[in-house]
């Protein structure tokens, strides 16, 4: 496939290189991404363009506009070479979009092809959305001359960005995403304690919102009940144990998502569909295994994508019933 691509954002240079990797044209470079791709020969200030690509609106992604078929064959390249990116169309009578979220993973494989092409710390394109003019600026001074530093760089960055805000007591917003894009704040968690050397939070939750069962157990919530919650970056899943207000245990839910990120207010995933949920009498079950199946026809996800999350929700049932 010959296509010739626009490419603006913070997404810019790693998606220039797969555009590189493929052989496409690249029209109308930045001055940045010229200097960085000067000797790649498919490159041109004007000409026609198949494909413009820009950031979302909350950078954790890309819109596509173009020809539906192009569009659509191009944005299919991505998925496959980013298992864990979500596509979602946007159809109307004028035109076709296309926006591509980029979870934990796609982000580390995009952080790796940025830094193909220049020196890249680790998390960049995270901590770009944090604090993007900063984050570009500490690369430049720390990793021009010493590029074998984007570890340590990065490591610093994640402190001073995220992990130093983790304070005890502070509360932190959980940004549950759906695969449709639709955003679902859960009840606030305040931090009660955490690991940061491994990258774990435990939060305390009772501010409880929506349906008056817990979902999946199917127990009424009652006043005073609170939620345990242990997160830890960059898993697959994270632990509700919900308790009523003498400390007895409701039962446990376990959600299955995108690896987790954290930023300095949130925790940050999209809901896979599935969850496991556990009973006090030790029961487990794993529930909406349909509804993934269902979301892989309509072409949000990789099958790879929802074979990871089919072999995540098993493992996690058989460690649970052991």
């Amino acid at each position: 496939m010959d296509l010739s691509i626009k490419v603006r954002g913070i997404y810019a240079t790693a998606l220039t290189q797969f555009c590189v990797d493929n052989k496409f044209f690249i029209i109308d470079p930045s001055k940045e991404i010229r200097e960085r791709f000067k000797n790649y020969k498919k490159m041109a200030d004007k000409g026609s363009i198949d494909i413009e690509i820009r950031d979302l609106e909350d950078r954790q992604g890309v819109l596509l506009k173009g020809e539906e078929r192009k569009l659509k064959e191009f944005s299919r390249m991505i998925q496959l070479s980013l298992f864990d990116a979500i596509l979602r169309e946007q159809k109307s009578e004028k035109s076709v979009l296309i926006s591509i979220e980029f979870p934990y993973h796609s982000k580390s494989i995009l952080d790796e092809l940025r830094n193909r092409v220049t020196p890249t710390v680790p998390n960049h394109h995270r901590l770009r959305i944090i604090a993007s003019e900063y984050v570009d600026l500490m690369e430049k001074i720390e990793l021009s001359n010493h590029p074998e530093k984007r570890e340590i760089v990065g490591k610093n960055l994640e402190e001073r960005l995220i992990f130093s805000r983790f304070e005890k007591g502070k509360e932190l917003k959980i940004e549950h995403v759906k695969l449709d894009g639709k955003v679902v704040f859960l009840s606030e968690g305040e931090i009660m304690g955490s690991k940061l050397n491994e990258k774990i939070l435990i939060l305390k939750r009772w501010k409880f919102k929506g349906r008056k069962n817990y979902d999946g157990l199917d127990i009424p919530k009652e006043q005073g009940d609170y939620a345990i919650t242990e997160i830890k970056e960059g898993e697959w899943f994270y632990k509700h144990t919900y308790h009523r207000q003498d400390g007895t245990i409701i039962g446990e839910y376990y959600n299955i998502n995108t690896k987790i990120e954290f930023y300095p207010d949130r925790i940050r995933y999209i809901d896979l569909e599935v969850d496991v949920v556990r009973w006090p009498d030790g029961r487990v079950e794993i529930l909406e295994e349909d509804l993934l199946e269902r979301r892989f026809r309509e072409g949000f996800i990789t099958q790879e994508l929802a074979n990871k999350v089919k072999e995540i929700s098993f493992s996690l049932k058989e460690m649970l019933l052991k």
